[in-house]
């Protein structure tokens, strides 16, 4: 399932609402020793669990640059690594992960789907370590290869700075 992924954060809202759910066992009495061993022992786990989860979503967690109404651009997770984005599109309680961009760091985004370009206005990698502020056409998907009379076209009208 990569590339794949709830929105708003439900994925980790679901696990910790399970998990206080079995952390919720541990307060229930039974008559039988041995059931209430085995409660308090899952929830127990449970517990082990949810300390866990709320680590793996604390180092994962993806902000995001900008968002429009389809389209949402989130920085990955990552603890060592180049400035790159990854960008969503939102279908419904999920967003699918269309494709990835290294070397910037988006302000805004501008979709042309009839195209299949993408317009990023914001700090790319110059080579020498250091970021400047720029505009860039860079593919949405595959028809950008088949659109690039277009795109170029686009892109000169424009000012902007299109790589074939």
């Amino acid at each position: 399932m990569n590339g794949l992924q709830l929105r708003w954060r439900l994925g980790y809202i679901l696990f910790e609402g399970v998990a206080l759910s079995g952390i919720s066992l541990y307060f229930m009495h039974f008559h039988a020793y041995i059931l209430n061993v085995i409660t308090k022992l899952y929830a127990f786990c449970w517990g082990l669990f949810s300390v866990i989860g709320v680590l793996v979503a604390c180092l994962t967690f993806d902000s995001v640059y900008c968002e429009t109404d389809r389209y949402i651009m989130k920085k990955p997770a990552s603890i060592i690594g180049f400035d790159s984005a990854i960008l969503y599109e939102k279908n419904g309680l999920l967003e699918t992960e269309k494709r990835r961009y290294k070397f910037v760091s988006p302000k805004s985004i501008v979709p042309l789907d009839s195209i299949g370009a993408i317009i990023i206005y914001g700090d790319y990698d110059n080579g020498e370590g250091k970021s400047e502020y720029d505009v860039a056409i860079l593919p949405l998907d595959d028809s950008y290869f088949a659109n690039k009379d277009k795109i170029r076209e686009y892109a000169k009208l424009y000012n902007m700075k299109f790589e074939p």
